[in-house]
């Protein structure tokens, strides 16, 4: 009822949204032109602030059936993390250092769980009342609830998908470690025979193989990715074009663009990394307000991944990895935990 209260309200309030635009902007002309610069600008990295929270923090929760229930103490978190990183955001810290409005709420944390619950069912989807595929997540729990879990949900998928491709009695019996991916990558299915060309004994070259590899798990994914969300049978043939055009959230804004076979292979075996690192080198799953899932070495954000494992999906070059891999002290041959 909610969604289809802000659909159809959603012509007035933009009416009113510019109406009160034009007005602030009428008033804002006997403002000292470099103050209201630094006033928009500063509204507008408030504005990435939550969108950060949402899209990269809350939703991979989401994702899993988790919901954190403290969205706004997190985005309180992020505009801190916002300040610390942005001179723009300066402001932030003295503003999010005064005693914050909720303090006249009787009960603030029971306010701010069922605005929390709320915005997931708006931005996401997702039954009216907690249950056991849909629970309330603590800030504190996220690493190991939903970092960890995604993480190893992604290297399991990955490896099985690794052994579907291998010929039987093949690399199917091999452990799940970094070295395979990369030695399958690299070398061939499983470091079987691969003649001059790079081709292995059913004609497939590296590419071949990379691209075979990224189309079962882009499969595989789309697969267990919900298409309908909660109440989307109910609500669809209420709402004129719904079922046309781009996927839309439960809100009715646009959702994120697929992603290729690549990228999320790219992720899969990033999540296999991360894994080792906990798994071998003493590493943990952390958060980063702005960027969600984190990896932690020694209490400290691990250095970027992406680089090195884009060389490998691209360019079949395991070196930077191999390089990353000995930095941080993960052992490439240690099996990691699955799901």
């Amino acid at each position: 009822c909610a969604r289809l209260m802000l659909r159809a309200c959603a012509p007035h309030a933009a009416e009113m949204e510019r109406g009160v635009a034009a007005a602030a902007a009428a008033r804002a002309q006997g403002v000292d032109h470099a103050l209201r610069t630094a006033a928009q600008e500063q509204v507008g990295l408030a504005y990435a602030g939550w969108d950060r929270l949402l899209t990269r923090v809350a939703l991979p929760a989401w994702r899993i059936g988790r919901w954190p229930a403290r969205l706004d103490a997190g985005v309180v978190s992020a505009l801190t993390e916002l300040s610390h990183r942005d001179a723009l955001a300066e402001g932030f810290t003295s503003r999010l250092g005064e005693r914050p409005a909720c303090d006249l709420l009787d009960e603030p944390g029971a306010v701010d769980e069922a605005v929390s619950l709320l915005a997931a069912r708006l931005f996401h989807g997702g039954p009216p009342e907690p249950g056991p595929g849909w629970a309330p997540l603590d800030w504190q729990a996220y690493p190991e609830e939903v970092v960890d879990r995604i993480w190893r949900t992604r290297a399991a998928r990955l490896f099985t998908h690794l052994d579907g491709l291998d010929r039987p009695g093949g690399a199917a019996h091999k452990a799940a470690t970094p070295a395979r991916v990369m030695e399958w990558l690299t070398a061939g299915a499983g470091g079987e025979d691969i003649d001059d060309e790079g081709r292995d004994d059913e004609g497939r070259g590296g590419e071949d193989r990379t691209e075979e590899l990224a189309a079962r798990i882009g499969a595989a994914a789309a697969r267990e990715t919900p298409h309908e969300t909660w109440e989307e049978a109910l609500v669809g043939p209420l709402i004129a074009g719904t079922g046309d055009g781009p996927a839309l959230s439960p809100m009715g804004l646009p959702l994120q663009a697929p992603r290729t076979g690549r990228e999320l292979m790219t992720e899969h075996i990033a999540a296999v990394v991360c894994c080792a690192a906990v798994d071998s080198a003493g590493a943990a799953p952390g958060l980063d307000w702005l960027d969600g899932p984190a990896l932690l070495v020694d209490g400290s954000r691990a250095a970027e991944l992406t680089g090195p494992v884009l060389a490998l999906v691209e360019d079949g070059d395991a070196q930077p990895l191999r390089a990353w891999m000995a930095a941080v002290g993960v052992r490439p041959e240690k099996p990691v935990r699955l799901v």
